[in-house]
């Protein structure tokens, strides 16, 4: 009874697809050992992902539209979690769980009421997999005053802290989360925040210049042609977010459309073009990470690792690997994790968190009032429920974690 497989299910912001991972979870709680036994990618079909597209810009036609982006999005993650069960072989009898996030469309932390929107309906997912599905983890800690981020830092701790070893994790996503993993163990020094916008800025720019042709720039071929136009970089790394002490999030909308227009315009005023845009935008983003690697880490990392689908930009690799000499800086793959498979990863482990009345979010991390169990319970099939009824039962006693 101290041994679960679970599926984790994630979409980032690049609109590519849902990315989904198979774990085998060994032990309970914060003992709990993590291993991957499977990760795919299923991609969004192209009419799928423009609609999404246009949602994240306020284009979606009304709450028609988005009921219905809603209802898709959760077929396309159905999709995604048979089809990694479908690889290994593994009947879904044999999954105990799902733990999931959906596609961010909206996420606000600032006035009265904070707020997050997510497309992709569990369940759909419950429906299409028997599963009992866990989502919407991030509402419970933005009501209980926190940012909803970083809210994989406890799995990160799990995978990738080393005694005796200060490092920071990088997450090239959407934004760029910096997490810090202290050289001694546990949680009550770990730290993250968004750091700077980054394929959310970068695959914006791509599609936006390529007229959707291109959704993101491969291995940053197209930046790397370009020159870095300096005063434009300096003018955007004064976004009075970047240089605000964590916990802070970065909202997408700060980097949405309007930003995309202001630099197109802006470059085109210095005389500029595509590559040059690219080019100064990749700029940005590493030095944003770097000054606040500098900034806001209680102590300078021994090592750097790097996930995230960023992860396969060449130039920002070249740049983050430059700035952060003579630190080693690695991908997350060499400790058994695909840089993409993180977060798919981490909400799997999350969902076992949960399971076992184990609070998901640190507070040190988020700045929420307190440790909160995290999420949404959408029972699976009858026998599944079952299942996951008579794990919870011996299990259910809340524990919170030291933060």
């Amino acid at each position: 009874m101290n041994e679960r497989w679970i599926i984790g299910l994630s979409s980032g912001s690049s609109i590519d697809g849902v990315d989904a991972a198979l774990l085998q979870v060994q032990g309970t709680g914060l003992q709990m050992r993590l291993r991957l036994e499977q990760f795919v990618h299923q991609p969004y079909g192209r009419d799928l992902r423009d609609m999404i597209a246009r949602a994240g810009v306020g284009q979606a036609g009304g709450g028609r539209t988005i009921g219905l982006l809603h209802r898709l999005v959760g077929e396309a993650f159905a999709a995604a979690a048979r089809l990694v069960l479908e690889r290994t072989g593994i009947g879904a009898h044999k999954v105990t769980c799902v733990g999931m996030t959906g596609h961010t469309l909206w996420h606000e932390t600032e006035g009265r009421y904070p707020t997050n929107l997510t497309l992709g309906m569990a369940d759909v997912v419950a429906e299409r997999t028997g599963l009992t599905v866990f989502s919407d983890f991030r509402n419970r800690d933005l009501l209980a005053g926190g940012q909803g981020y970083p809210l994989t830092i406890i799995i990160d701790q799990l995978l990738f802290q080393q005694p005796g070893e200060p490092r920071a994790l990088i997450h090239l996503g959407g934004l760029a989360t910096v997490l810090f993993l202290p050289a001694q163990p546990g949680l009550r020094h770990v730290l993250g925040f968004h750091a700077v916008p980054c394929n959310l800025l970068l695959d914006g720019l791509m599609r936006r210049l390529t007229s959707g042709r291109e959704s993101f720039d491969a291995g940053g071929k197209h930046a790397v042609q370009g020159r870095c136009i300096e005063p434009l970089v300096a003018r955007w790394l004064e976004h009075p977010l970047l240089r605000k002490k964590p916990p802070k999030n970065i909202p997408r909308h700060e980097f949405g459309e309007e930003f995309l227009t202001q630099a197109t315009e802006q470059v085109r005023a210095m005389m500029g073009n595509l590559h040059d845009l690219l080019c100064s935008a990749s700029h940005f983003v590493a030095r944003g990470i770097l000054e606040a690697v500098k900034r806001f880490l209680p102590t300078a990392p021994a090592r750097v690792l790097i996930s995230g689908g960023g992860a396969r930009n060449g130039l920002l690799w070249h740049l983050l690997e430059q700035g952060l000499k003579p630190v080693p800086l690695e991908k997350i793959d060499k400790y058994g994790i695909p840089a993409e498979a993180r977060k798919a990863v981490a909400f799997a482990g999350l969902a076992a968190l949960t399971m076992d009345g184990v609070p998901g979010n640190v507070p040190s991390a988020t700045g929420a009032q307190g440790a909160r169990l995290l999420g949404s319970i959408t029972p699976g099939a009858a026998p599944n429920w079952e299942r996951c009824l008579q794990w919870l039962q011996p299990h259910t006693t809340v524990r919170a974690h030291a933060a």
